[in-house]
Formats: structure tokens, C-alpha cells, sequence
């Protein structure tokens, strides 16, 4: 690639190539590239010692495998507060004993509800992949797919403009590059590849204001929005086709509407046919547990298997569980789209189970896969096709990278401490750690590294207010760079937080000193 503009301009190419880097390929051109041109495949990503493999079906994201512990299943189930320690590592030592997925263990133990945990694992998957919305220069690869088990499918337009606003400054003048933010942005009607996008009222409202031919710093002052937000949700709005940069023509004024006619009596409103069978509520755990346990085990089953019959089954029988297991969850039963539209996922595997052993010649091919699957499991346990998918690297820990650079770091080996807190940070960029690693940064250059740091912890201190470690760096960095009145205020800010840490008033008192002399 040229040029980070001939990226964005040329989207629909960027799959000709079987790899890059993310800083010539930004990660929402990528993942709009394999929407668009429906790729089915691998996408492999990586950055120094992190490493994800996002699985995707059609241009769909379908499952995403990453060697950063808080991203298992486990793990953020515990940090969303549904699990605690105690059962995760008890569950975790069930699954790793018995060979069962864990979320399968979760479901027995009843810990976790099947139709929650189908919720749960699409939350997972797009915390995952929201995470490298931020990764700025990882490779990336395209390999061949693999074996998916899960039915999750994740809306790639949907993925594009919430990752947006991760996006790090130089990834935002990147994308920028084709857009000249400094002239009118028209709207354009979105285009396939912009799939169901659900915006907030206040996002709608900024199309609405881009229609009407309103420029950025237009778009800030009405809408009450930074400059950057604005711009990061232009990138997405052009990724997707929702605008575009202006010719520099006036937008067309809307018709004069013409005045309404006098009322009328109102028509009788038409009576709804009512759908076959007594309609589930959406409210009913039962059903939607149903739902969510065939959901998360079909793709997994075969044929027989999923229609809960045996390799002998006769043309009668067969029949009898087909018609059986696809009335248990008809989709026209549900009320709201999208437990329709999973419920339509399990009628469609049903009926492709039912049409591949309905024949003789789909009967005894399956047959014999079953054979050959049974034995393959018989004689090599080790071997399975989700290991190709599996990342071969022991897990990463935030907690574990940051706490050996704290030891560094108080030992007096800044820079080693240094190169922990950028692990620590790759992998889960807390408040804490990130207030950290601009103290190291600062340390090993004070000079001309001390204003940048002071700036980046301004910017976490108004991300992440609680951050009692950001308030005190930005007070020690204020008051070595002669600014006293920025470190009263910083110090007061810290104390609040931690009246315990005697530093904190010891500062302020000197301070004060400092301004009666």
C-alpha cells in the first residue's frame, strides 16, 4: 500500500494482499474490507507478545481466540461480577478434568443460565475484538478458516463505529487523511456494506446535522460534542457510507410540504393475523433457555445428533424428529426480531439435518463420518481440529506484567519497570497502569518528556477520575515544572481519594509555604 489515504480510498483491495501492518491498514479499514468483500477465514493479529485470531463467516465476526487471560470466558465472567473466584477456578478445574467447554460445566452447575450465557459469550466476543480497535502498529495475516462451534455472528457495522472511538490520535489523522474535516460533510444513503447500525438519539441527531451541510466545529458547538469525538465518529461514518465530503455545493433545501388535509374519520385499524400456535413471551425463561442451550451446541452435533436419533434410523422415525425437534422453537412463535432470527438459525440447521439423511446416499455418507469421527476420537484425544484454531502461548495477565514492573520500578530499575508497564498496558490498559507507565516514561527523559507526560495524565485524570495514582503523578510532574497552583489542585484531588496517604497533605503544606514566602 502507498499511502494510508490509497487504504481508505481503496478498501475494497486491501484483501489482495495476505498481510500488513496495522499502521498501513488501520483495523476498522480491515474489518470493513472483510465485511464487504464477505470473507470467510481466519484474520490473524499480532502485537509484540499478544496474539488474537478473529474467525469470520461471510464478512461476519463468529469467534475470536486470544492469549490475554482477562479476555477468557472465565475470567470476564468474574469481572462482570456473574461468577466469583471461588467458582471460576472450581469450574475451570471441572472443565480442564472432564475435557467439557466451560461454559457447559457453568450451564450444569446451573451457575449460569444457557440463554445468559449465549449473552454473554457475544459480549465477550466484541470485547475482544472492540480491544485492537486501539492496537495501532500489530501485523496482521489472513489464514484459511477454521472449525467455529459457536452460532454467535457479530454485526461488523455495529463493531466499526462503537471501535471508533478507541481509536488513538495518530490512528484518527491516519483515516483523516482522506477527509478534509475543514470542509462541509453531506450524508449519503448508507450502503450495504453499512449493514443494521443503531445509533443513539444524539448520534442521529449529528446525521441529521451533517444533512443539513453543518461543518465540525458546527456539528461541537450544537451538539455539545469535543472536537475529537466528531471526528472519530466521521471515520466511521465514512467507512461506512453514511457521508462523505462535500463538492462544496449547497445541500438541497427539503420540498415545502403541502398542508395536511382536513380529518377524517380514522380507518379501522387492520386486525393482525395471529402467528400458528400460542406465542411465546419473550419474558419466559423457559423457552429462552431452551433457545440459548440449542444455540450454543448445534454447530458442534451432527446430523443424527442434532435431531437426537440413531445412525439406524428408519425413514418414519426420522420424520417424526424432524417435525419434533423443529416445533419445539418455531420462530414465529417468538415476539421480538431477534430471538426470531436465532430461532430461524436453529430451523435452518434442522431442516439441512433432516435433507442430509433423508436420502440413502446422505444416510450412509453420514454414517460413515460418524464411524470415522468415533475412531479418530478413540485414537488420538490429543489431536482435534479446534486445536489448529488454538493460540499455543500461555496466557497473558495484566496484573502479573504490572506488579513485576512495580518491583522494578521501586528497586530504582526504571527502565526495565518500563518495559512491563508497556506489557501491562498492551494487554489491558487500566487507569493505574497507564499512570504508571508516563511515570516511567517520564523518569528515563524528565526534560523532554516531562510536559507530554503531564498532558497524557491530564487526559486520564478526566477519563478516569478515581485514579488516585493519575492525580498524584500529575501533581509531582506540576510542581517540578513550576506549576504550583496545577499540583494544589492535583493534590487535593489525590487526598480526596486516600486521605490515608500522609504524602499527599505533606505536599500541600509545602505548597502552601511555598506561596507565603
Amino acid at each position: 500500500m502507498s499511502s494510508p489515504s490509497k487504504v481508505f480510498l481503496d478498501r475494497r483491495e486491501v484483501l489482495k494482499q495476505p498481510g500488513g501492518s496495522l499502521v498501513d491498514v488501520p483495523f476498522p479499514v480491515l474489518l470493513h474490507a472483510l465485511a464487504v468483500e464477505e470473507r470467510t477465514g481466519t484474520l490473524e493479529l499480532k502485537l509484540r507478545n499478544l496474539e488474537k485470531r478473529i474467525a469470520f463467516e461471510d464478512g461476519a465476526p463468529v469467534e475470536c481466540a486470544s492469549n490475554l487471560l482477562h479476555e477468557t470466558l472465565g475470567k470476564y465472567l468474574v469481572a462482570k461480577g456473574k461468577l466469583t473466584e471461588p467458582q471460576y477456578q472450581a469450574t475451570l478445574g471441572e472443565s480442564a478434568a472432564t475435557g467439557k467447554a466451560l461454559g457447559g460445566v457453568l450451564v450444569e452447575k446451573k451457575l449460569v443460565a444457557p440463554f445468559e450465557l449465549f449473552r454473554h459469550l457475544q459480549s465477550n466476543l466484541a470485547h475482544k475484538i472492540l480491544d485492537v480497535f486501539r492496537w495501532q502498529d500489530a501485523s496482521w495475516k489472513l489464514l484459511p478458516p477454521s472449525p467455529v462451534a459457536t452460532p454467535i455472528r457479530m454485526n461488523s457495522a455495529q463493531l466499526i463505529f462503537t471501535g471508533c472511538a478507541q481509536l488513538v490520535d495518530a490512528q484518527v489523522d491516519t483515516l483523516l487523511a482522506l477527509a478534509p474535516v475543514d470542509r462541509v460533510v453531506a450524508v449519503t444513503e448508507a450502503s450495504d456494506a453499512a449493514g443494521d447500525l443503531k445509533l443513539s438519539a444524539k448520534d442521529t441527531r449529528l446525521l441529521q446535522r451533517l444533512k443539513a451541510g453543518a461543518t465540525v466545529d458546527e456539528l461541537c458547538a450544537t451538539l455539545g460534542l469535543e472536537r475529537a469525538v466528531v471526528l472519530r465518529r466521521l471515520i466511521a461514518f465514512f467507512l461506512l457510507g453514511r457521508a462523505k465530503v462535500s463538492d462544496g455545493k449547497a445541500p438541497p433545501q427539503a420540498p415545502v410540504a403541502a398542508p395536511p388535509p382536513p380529518p377524517s374519520a380514522p380507518a379501522p385499524a387492520p386486525v393482525p393475523a395471529a402467528p400458528a400456535g400460542v406465542p411465546f413471551l419473550d419474558e419466559d425463561a423457559a423457552a429462552k433457555d431452551l433457545l440459548g442451550a440449542e444455540l450454543l451446541s448445534f454447530r458442534a452435533k451432527d446430523p443424527f445428533d442434532l435431531l437426537g436419533v440413531s445412525p439406524d434410523v428408519q425413514p418414519t422415525a426420522l420424520q417424526r424428529a424432524y417435525l419434533a425437534r423443529s416445533g419445539a422453537l418455531p420462530p414465529g412463535r417468538f415476539q421480538s426480531a431477534e430471538l426470531r432470527q436465532k430461532a430461524e438459525l436453529l430451523a435452518e440447521a434442522f431442516a439441512r439435518a433432516f435433507g442430509a439423511l433423508c436420502e440413502p446416499e446422505g444416510l450412509q455418507l453420514h454414517r460413515r463420518r460418524r464411524e470415522v469421527a468415533k475412531e479418530a476420537a478413540q485414537n488420538a484425544r490429543k489431536s482435534t481440529a479446534a486445536e489448529h484454531f488454538r493460540i499455543r502461548t500461555d496466557l497473558l495477565d495484566a496484573g502479573t506484567q504490572f506488579d513485576e514492573g512495580l518491583k522494578l520500578f521501586n528497586s530504582g530499575n526504571v527502565g526495565g519497570a518500563l518495559k512491563y508497564f508497556e506489557y501491562a498496558c498492551d494487554i489491558e490498559p487500566k487507569a493505574r497502569f497507564r499512570a504508571y507507565l508516563a511515570l516511567a516514561r517520564t523518569q528515563s527523559d524528565p526534560v523532554r518528556l516531562g510536559p507530554k507526560a503531564l498532558a497524557e495524565l491530564g487526559e486520564l485524570c478526566a477519563a478516569e477520575p478515581s485514579c488516585e495514582e493519575a492525580w498524584a503523578f500529575r501533581g509531582d510532574l506540576a510542581r517540578g515544572l513550576a506549576q504550583p497552583a496545577l499540583a494544589d489542585e492535583c493534590y487535593r484531588k489525590a487526598y480526596a481519594l486516600n486521605p490515608n496517604q500522609k504524602r499527599y497533605a505533606e505536599a500541600l503544606q509545602q505548597l502552601a509555604r511555598g506561596r507565603k514566602a
